[in-house]
Order: C-alpha cells, then sequence, then structure tokens
C-alpha cells in the first residue's frame, strides 16, 4: 500500500473539483493510505468559510493524521538554511509537509512540484 500525503494546494483543487486532481485523489483514497498534518489543515481552514466547515471535518476525519514531530521539524529548519545558501527561498510551511512525508516514507501530492526542491522528497502532481 502506497502513503500519500495531500499538500493544501492538492486539497484545494479537489475540494474545486478540478480534474484530473479530484479523480486521483479519490482513488488514493480508495486504495492507499493517504494523509494530512497540521499545517495543511490550518493552511486549508485558513481560506473556509465557516458553513463549509463541517463537510470538511467530515473528509479530513476519513484521513490519516500525521503530527508534526520535533525530528521533522529539525529535517525542516535544515533544509530551510541548506536551500536559502544556495539562494532558494522555501516556506516553512512547505518544508514540514516535506519532514513529514520523509519521516512518513510517504509521496507528497501537490499541484506545486517547484515547492520541493528536496532530492528525498518523492512527489506526485495531481495536476498532470
Amino acid at each position: 500500500m502506497t502513503r500519500y500525503l495531500l499538500d493544501t494546494d492538492a486539497i484545494v483543487d479537489f475540494s474545486r473539483d478540478r480534474q484530473p486532481a479530484s479523480s486521483r485523489i479519490l482513488e488514493m483514497i480508495d486504495e492507499d493510505e493517504v494523509g494530512v498534518c497540521a499545517v495543511v489543515i490550518a493552511e486549508f481552514y485558513a481560506g473556509l468559510m465557516v458553513n463549509e466547515r463541517a463537510k470538511w471535518n467530515e473528509f479530513f476525519d476519513a484521513l490519516r493524521f500525521w503530527e508534526e514531530t520535533r525530528e521533522a521539524a529539525e529535517q525542516a529548519g535544515i533544509w530551510k538554511y541548506e536551500f536559502a545558501r544556495r539562494g532558494v527561498s522555501l516556506s516553512i510551511t512547505d518544508l514540514l509537509i516535506a519532514a513529514v512525508a520523509k519521516q512518513r516514507d510517504a509521496i507528497v501530492v501537490t499541484s506545486n512540484i517547484k515547492d520541493y526542491p528536496m532530492q528525498e522528497i518523492r512527489l506526485l502532481s495531481v495536476r498532470d
């Protein structure tokens, strides 16, 4: 069974029924282990209308929840340092998502591949 960690932008595409993202994510949920982390939920809920919360609570309840551990936080900070030295600016939120995926041996499902330049992170674009 393959593990997938959904990035916020993939969930946004799913929530707007954008194809092929929507059908691909539904297929993953049916066949594999699909998770989210706190950063993803926080980012998604930051743009969510109050009357939509109950629907999305159900959606997130159906997924695995993977916490950001101390080790994941350290990895995110190390990547931030290393990439900044190369002139590459990455957000802490994306770095934490990538670190959780690395720790869980999960593939990051995203619409923005460029946000994850770490060689050790496996990626799947839901827009292709």
